[in-house]
């Protein structure tokens, strides 16, 4: 009953800003994690004393992730309101697929869920904020991991990188999903309005999807759907700077 009020609610408000349908995603995605933590911390008191810090080290991990989507928020808010603003600096692209992978890890293997770097070539550095593209590359991570934990086999998550003659384009991928452009662009119209708007990628509102969009537009990029050797997933496309070229 309470979840129908609330739906009809946030479909009463056909001119809601972007903010406030990322906050509702947002606040929908966190109440399905705290809804996990309670039950994980119920089902953990249970256990016999030895036995209960790896189900503690889930929840750690659990929260950590949702913290960090949390905090990603707010800084694309404080970056859409230019209460902040992007610090430029050369980016070695490997080293930030890299970064963000590890970020991941933890809650990745709570989920059974492996992660792979693939064999990076050496890229020209670009011209970016290191922080928010990370920011961005772990929560759209997140929810890739939730996907991939839901799917019939456990494929391992690729994060790569590869030039293309707009850029270089550094992302996530998986083996499979039925992810296109044009669920991807209708996910775009349909987060903080409906519970799934990426079905064909994942179950629940992938709110970190959406707060990696925004974090993007503070540098002038966004995220597309991309492919790489097969695999399909979200890309960013980062210019190269020539200035940059490596030797």
């Amino acid at each position: 009953m309470v979840k129908g009020v609330f739906l009809k609610q946030q479909q009463s408000q056909p001119d809601q800003t972007d903010e406030e349908r990322l906050f509702l995603s947002l606040s929908e995605q966190l109440g399905h994690v705290f809804l996990l933590m309670t039950r994980l911390a119920e089902r953990a008191q249970s256990l016999p004393v030895e036995s209960r810090d790896a189900e503690w080290q889930v929840v750690r991990d659990i929260s950590e992730s949702a913290m960090f989507l949390t905090e990603a928020f707010a800084e694309g808010s404080k970056l859409r309101h230019h209460l902040a603003s992007p610090e430029m600096e050369p980016v070695t692209v490997s080293a930030l697929l890299y970064d963000a992978a590890e970020q991941l890890r933890p809650l990745a293997r709570q989920y059974g869920v492996e992660l792979e770097l693939d064999d990076l070539p050496r890229l020209t550095p670009v011209m970016s904020d290191r922080h928010i593209l990370q920011a961005a590359l772990t929560s759209l991570g997140q929810v890739f991991v939730l996907a991939q934990s839901e799917a019939e086999s456990r494929a391992p998550l690729t994060f790569a990188a590869h030039r293309t003659r707009y850029g270089i384009v550094a992302g996530v991928y998986s083996e499979d999903n039925d992810l296109t452009a044009d669920a991807f662009r209708r996910a775009s119209a349909l987060y903080g309005r409906s519970s799934q708007p990426l079905g064909k990628l994942v179950s629940g509102p992938a709110s970190g999807i959406f707060v990696a969009d925004t974090l993007l537009q503070s540098i002038s990029t966004k995220l597309h759907v991309a492919r790489y050797r097969g695999h399909i997933g979200l890309g960013i496309t980062l210019p190269v700077c020539d200035q940059l070229q490596l030797v």
